[in-house]
């Protein structure tokens, strides 16, 4: 008896003395300064160039003058601050002032609305660089005061039998979406950037289901043609469109996604349909995951929705469809007293 317990009072050391690998404990942070760090980056990235770095700083008040010192030193370590972002605008705003030489500003959004109102506001101004969620392409706030809208929610719902694949059927690229080439030349290039190879890759999404979002026309023409894609329909086509913002504010605009909450059609989805109009989308789609592995196994539910959008479907404004980039809107009024 005495030598087992012996033996177990071995155990409990041993396996109090080995660290779990995903603790704080295991751990190591070497000892090194930036410069040091970024040194030891460029043998393993295998590349001469300097490391590329896009800041995102989230909200603590942090002065201009003290992010300024930050983006400064790291150029001087030999890193390239390919930019500075925030969902905060007067946090980065006119950042460049304090530093060395001009850095990127790059607005952050939630959607699509949140740029229609940017815009209006000031908030966005003239050649702004801005992300938003493309999850907003494909869902919008619902109009609760239209009885077909109300049923359709209260339909999915409570219908005794979900079906995931009804759900991904039903994507259609809102109203807003709709883009237009303004030159034979911009046609061109786009069609290279979205021949027929995009349909039937053989990728995650099951081409049978995307042919159904799309025309089944196939050429290379027919392609870079913006009516290739479903759009949502809406009454007399009165819509005004990201592309109208983005022309009449001379935008640079880039997208991106809540990995962890995408499916595979939706995800494909906006890949072809961003691809298919890089002038309207010039900074790109943003994906932070490992493409074919983070949306693996994530399907809509009851719900939960799986359009990229996640949450922040809660935190964005809508599209106000009637609303135009030329338009002048009052600024609210302050409270009285």
């Amino acid at each position: 008896k005495t030598l087992s317990s012996k033996k177990r009072l071995r155990k409990k050391k041993l396996t109090r003395n080995q660290l779990n690998p995903t603790s704080l404990r295991a751990a190591f942070c070497p000892d090194m300064s930036i410069k040091d760090s970024i040194s030891m980056l460029k043998p393993i990235l295998q590349c001469s160039a300097p490391l590329g770095i896009l800041m995102d700083m989230k909200s603590r008040h942090v002065s201009k003058r003290v992010w300024a010192l930050v983006i400064d030193y790291l150029r001087d370590a030999g890193a390239r601050v390919e930019g500075v972002s925030s969902f905060i605008v007067d946090e980065i705003r006119d950042i460049s002032q304090y530093c060395g030489s001009p850095v990127n500003e790059i607005v952050f959004i939630h959607s699509a609305g949140d740029l229609q109102h940017g815009c209006h506001t000031g908030q966005i101004k003239r050649r702004d660089r801005v992300f938003f969620n493309a999850g907003s392409l494909l869902w919008d706030y619902p109009n609760l005061y239209a009885m077909d809208s109300l049923k359709s929610i209260l339909c999915h719902r409570l219908h005794p039998c979900f079906d995931e694949h009804n759900i991904k059927e039903g994507y259609r690229l809102k109203a807003y979406a709709r883009t237009f080439k303004n030159s034979p030349q911009q046609s061109e290039s786009e069609a290279e950037t979205c021949d027929e190879s995009t349909v039937g890759d053989g990728d995650s999404l099951d081409t049978e289901l995307f042919t159904r979002l799309i025309v089944a026309d196939t050429k290379r023409k027919a392609l870079a043609d913006p009516g290739q894609f479903a759009y949502e329909e809406v009454p007399d086509n009165i819509c005004s469109t990201i592309q109208e913002y983005k022309e009449h504010y001379q935008l640079s605009i880039g997208l991106y996604v809540q990995e962890f909450a995408i499916d595979e059609v939706a995800a494909s989805l906006i890949v072809k349909y961003v691809n298919s109009n890089p002038h309207v989308y010039d900074l790109g789609l943003s994906w932070g995951g490992i493409n074919g592995l983070t949306v693996k196994g994530i399907q809509p539910g009851r719900f939960t929705a799986t359009d990229g959008l996640w949450n922040q479907r809660y935190c964005g404004m809508p599209w106000i469809k009637g609303r135009n980039p030329s338009d002048f809107v009052p600024p609210p009024m302050s409270p009285s007293r």
